[in-house]
């Protein structure tokens, strides 16, 4: 499957409610596991904008309460994808910048970035990007989070 598909992908409402019952049911019992909590966001991410938008927080929030770096290297990636679904494409980069510090080679995420920068490029946003605050921002934050996590 190329990146394009899986940026673009959609969801059938119901396979969505599935992935929002396991995740609901688990909340009022308690907290929810980070695997319900992940897969109930990557079902979010390829909804409708607001539900992408809620997507986004729930594995933000992940991203900070998760102590694996196996694990943030997942949510930083599809981070990277809904900001992209939106057509964030400076937090887009950030975050798949991120990730590229980390693992260099990674193919997926070097795919990523060049249909980010394909896609701002057809939007007319790279002179944004590259003068957008808004990257040194969720960047610092993100590495904060991961170094948090390696210190423990």
């Amino acid at each position: 499957m190329d990146i394009s598909t899986i940026v673009d992908e959609t969801i059938e409402p119901a396979e969505l409610m599935r992935f929002a019952k396991v995740y609901l049911d688990q909340k009022t019992r308690g907290s929810p596991s980070a695997v319900a909590v992940f897969s109930y966001a990557h079902a979010l991410i390829k909804s409708n904008k607001d539900d992408v938008k809620k997507g986004i927080k729930l594995l933000e929030d992940l991203l900070q309460r998760d102590a694996e770096d196996v694990s943030k290297r997942d949510y930083i990636y599809y981070l990277a994808i809904a900001h992209t679904r939106l057509k964030e494409y400076d937090r887009a980069l950030a975050y798949i910048d991120i990730l590229l510090s980390a693992e260099s080679h990674n193919r997926q995420a070097l795919e990523l970035k060049e249909l980010i920068t394909k896609r701002m490029r057809n939007h007319g946003m790279l002179g944004m990007a590259i003068l957008g605050g808004g990257v040194a921002v969720v960047g610092g934050l993100v590495v904060a989070a991961i170094a948090a996590s390696r210190s423990k």
